[in-house]
């Protein structure tokens, strides 16, 4: 997740963006819980899992096949340049 400190990896608030892997358990709980307190969401998982995806819309996440991932954060800002860096 990203916090509001420049792009870095937090897992504690305030957070600019949480960026969840969809088919782990209690995933849809945590889009709703985040996106209930206002973090945008963005959730990837397999393209052939397309239940997930509509799940984590249906959440409020933004939900994309693992092959879109990068170029949606990078069109959310969040890309290469951005300061960002994975753990």
């Amino acid at each position: 997740m990203l916090g509001a400190a420049g792009g870095a990896v937090v897992r504690e608030d305030p957070l600019d963006l949480a960026v969840l892997e969809l088919g782990k358990p209690g995933v849809d709980e945590r889009i709703r819980d985040l996106v209930r307190r206002g973090v945008p969401v963005v959730a990837f998982g397999s393209h052939v899992d397309v239940d997930a995806l509509r799940s984590a819309r249906n959440a409020g996440a933004r939900a994309v096949p693992n092959s879109e991932l990068e170029s949606t954060l990078r069109a959310m800002g969040f890309g290469a340049n951005s300061g960002l860096r994975g753990e």
